[in-house]
């Protein structure tokens, strides 16, 4: 089963082949601190979270994963082309539908415009997508069942 960091992994893969005059990034872990390098702007990828459902019935937990990512669009310009409007259509065609790994296809959830500051155009794009989670659970290690022997009953013989 494909851990969440995988997951993002292929989102920030997916988009790098894409969308291949932007950077790509994990969302920094310092915000307040990030400094665009790129030209024409950047996608941040972040994981806001899961949710998960009611476990189902079986031997071991098993659970519905709904799982939210989310695209940050930082552009140096607004409207245009790869302005951050333009971007943001760009990231929604690339990752609508796309499955990242143990995962059912993406799908969009919400636009918002973030702002703007020191000229620098900001959108998030929030995708979701559904997995399941299931216990770890210890390798049985009783011995196989490798032979059946039928011995009649003779009562009913």
């Amino acid at each position: 089963m494909a851990t969440t960091l995988q997951m993002i992994d292929a989102i920030v893969a997916r988009l790098k082949a894409k969308l291949p005059t932007l950077a790509v990034e994990h969302f920094p872990e310092q915000p307040s601190d990030y400094w665009l390098n790129d030209a024409v702007g950047a996608l941040l990828v972040s994981y806001p979270g899961s949710r998960f459902d009611a476990t189902v019935d079986t031997a071991a937990v098993v659970q519905p994963r709904r799982i939210q990512f989310s695209v940050t669009i930082v552009a140096r310009q607004l409207n245009g082309r790869d302005g951050a409007i333009d971007v943001l259509d760009q990231v929604r065609a690339s990752l609508v539908g796309f499955r990242p790994p143990d995962c059912l296809k993406l799908a969009a959830v919400s636009e918002t415009f973030l702002g703007e500051e020191a000229g620098l155009w900001q959108y998030a794009l929030d995708l979701s997508s559904a997995s399941v989670i299931v216990e770890e659970s210890a390798p049985n290690d009783a011995r196989p069942l490798t032979r059946v022997q039928y011995e009649p009953d003779e009562e009913h013989s």
